[in-house]
Formats: C-alpha cells, sequence, structure tokens
C-alpha cells in the first residue's frame, strides 16, 4: 500500500514509518521542513518518499491525500506548546485534520485515516475505578483536549472510512531520555503519584497502525490503545523505575502534589483483539532505558543530589513544604 503518514518525523511518526517500510509498504513522510525534521529525515533516505510542507496548506498536504492508499495522521501541536500558542495549536490540530477530510471528500474512493488522538479526551482521572473505555465521552479541558475532542468529532461526522486511536502513556527511550525541561517537571511533580496510568511502547503504538489500515474491522472505530496488563502503573511506580534506571534516584513524597491528570488505566480488549499489538512490556523497557544508560548513569548518581535539588525547583508542593518546614 501507499501510506501517507503525517507528522512522520516525530519521534511515533518515525516508529511508524520505520514499521511500514520493514511491512513492504511505500511510504509517503510528510512534515515541517525545519532543522530538526530534516536531520531526522537522513535515516530514511533512499526508502521513502518524503514530501516537505504545512499542513495547514491544503495545496500541501491534499496532492499527498490523493496519491495514498491510506493515511496515518500523527501530526500534531501537543502541550505544554498547544497551551502557551492555542492560535499555532488550533491550525496545526484542527485545521490540518480538516484539510486532509477535505482532500479525502475529493477522492471517488476516499481511503481509511487512523487519527492518533489521546487518552486525555477522557479528561482528568482521579485514581480508582473501571478502566477507560472508548464509550467514554471525549471532552475539552484544555487546548490540546480541545483540538483531539474536535477532531474526533469531524471524523465521526465526515462519513468518511476512519479509525480513532486513544494513546496512552507512549514513551521511548529516546523520549525518556530527552523531554526533561521545566515545564514537563512542573507537569510531572504536580501530579498525584497514586493516578493511574497504562504505558505502551511507540513501537507497539506504530504496529497498531500498520495493522488497523489493513483491518476493515476496525473501520468507524474508537479504539483504546495501551500496553495491557504488564503496562498498568500508577505515576508513583512510573517515576521510580524511570528516575532509578536513569540514576537520578527517588524523590521525596513531599515532592508530588495530589493533581488528577489525563491518564489511566485502558480496556484495551477489543483493540487488541483486532490488531494483535502488544508486545513490549513496561519491565523490558526500564532494561532498554537502563541499557541506554549505561555510560551516564554512574556519573549521574554521582551528581544526583545536585540533579534532584535542580529538578525540584520546580515542584511547587515541595517548594510549599519547604516554606511550611
Amino acid at each position: 500500500m501507499r501510506v501517507l503518514v503525517t507528522g512522520a518525523f516525530g519521534r511515533l511518526g518515525q516508529e511508524g514509518v520505520e514499521r511500514l517500510y520493514r511491512e513492504g509498504h511505500s511510504v509517503i513522510a510528510f512534515d515541517l521542513p525545519n532543522r530538526r525534521n530534516r536531520k531526522e529525515a537522513r535515516r530514511f533516505e533512499g526508502r521513502v518518499n518524503t514530501v516537505w510542507g504545512d499542513i495547514r496548506k491544503a495545496e500541501d498536504i491534499g496532492p499527498c491525500v490523493a496519491n495514498c492508499d491510506a493515511i496515518i495522521h500523527n501530526a500534531g501541536i501537543l502541550a505544554p506548546l498547544s497551551e502557551k500558542r492555542p492560535d499555532l495549536a488550533y491550525a496545526v490540530n484542527v485545521g490540518g485534520t480538516k484539510n486532509i477530510l477535505e482532500a479525502m471528500k475529493l477522492r471517488e474512493d476516499p481511503r481509511v485515516i487512523v487519527f492518533a488522538s489521546s487518552l486525555a479526551v477522557c479528561g482528568p482521572r482521579e485514581p480508582g475505578g473501571a478502566p477507560l473505555t472508548a464509550d467514554d465521552p471525549a471532552i475539552g479541558t484544555d487546548n490540546y483536549t480541545s483540538n483531539k475532542a474536535e477532531c474526533e468529532r469531524l471524523l465521526r461526522e465526515s462519513g468518511l472510512p476512519y479509525i480513532i486511536f486513544r494513546i496512552g502513556v507512549s514513551v521511548g527511550v529516546k523520549a525518556a531520555s530527552g523531554d526533561l525541561s521545566p515545564d514537563v517537571f512542573r507537569i510531572l511533580f504536580g501530579i498525584n503519584p497514586d493516578a493511574r496510568l497504562e504505558w505502551i511502547h511507540p513501537e507497539d503504538v506504530a504496529l497498531a497502525q500498520a495493522r488497523a489500515i489493513q483491518t476493515p474491522a476496525a473501520f468507524g472505530k474508537i479504539l483504546m490503545i495501551g500496553g495491557g496488563e504488564g503496562c498498568r502503573l500508577t505515576f508513583r511506580e512510573f517515576y521510580d523505575a524511570m528516575f532509578e534506571a536513569a540514576g537520578v534516584g527517588q524523590f521525596p513524597p513531599e515532592a508530588y502534589g495530589n493533581g488528577a491528570y489525563y491518564c489511566d488505566w485502558l480496556d484495551t480488549t477489543e483493540s487488541q483483539a483486532l490488531l494483535h499489538y502488544q508486545r513490549i512490556r513496561f519491565d523490558d523497557f526500564i532494561v532498554a532505558l537502563r541499557h541506554a544508560s549505561r555510560f551516564t548513569r554512574g556519573p549521574t548518581r554521582l551528581l544526583s543530589p545536585l540533579v534532584r535539588r535542580f529538578m525540584l525547583r520546580y515542584s511547587d508542593a515541595w517548594q510549599a513544604h519547604k516554606a511550611g518546614a
């Protein structure tokens, strides 16, 4: 099949491009021609058809839609940037999706689009209760979730073949090693450590996407995409395993807040039955993370008191604890 992947050189996009290529598909990799994306695209030279463009421009994305057999739509602005630049986020997330759907409608035989949504559309969650299902309504509580919820609505009302993926916490080794910024620290430290999350490796998300485009029984469905029983954790378990593998060590209980967050366990019974994609357990990921950190973990351990002190500067709960001590 000729498969269009939007956001092709983001982390999930790259996993999708690699999976599709390995399974013998012809890939149209669409993304912005910025410096980072051009660098990431080098690993695919000679293997995929790279098309540089802006999804906000119908004239850029339209010809790609016209010449493909399926679409995997990953492109989007994520939080926290979506909250800092809401106009940009809406133009990319919603406007870009509208451009794809309009181009699909111009075809006599529109092909399926697999849309990367998020479990975040189900809203902030308190610990406990039943796992999330596809029947849980999409509700916008910030710019990012509002964008995703609107895109889901557009797909359902389009009359076109679609599959919506509500994806769990999808962090691979590269993301775990690189996405540590003050904004991320503030978010992480604000979450109730007893809140539940379901992790899934980006490779397994990509496998699900590749199989979905060839599974007509999945068309028209919202599917919960998570790692399954071996990937259900609390945030406390998630933090402890990640920070220990990296050599940072654990943080005191007073570092964490009690806020609800856009995470929970997922009922993936239907998606797994249709797509058979759950392969990598969270424990396997931690082993891989420890291996990737093998040269830096020792020095990080030596510097861990300083590293933790720096990170705690961005914990509102810790700062309040210190002020009240």
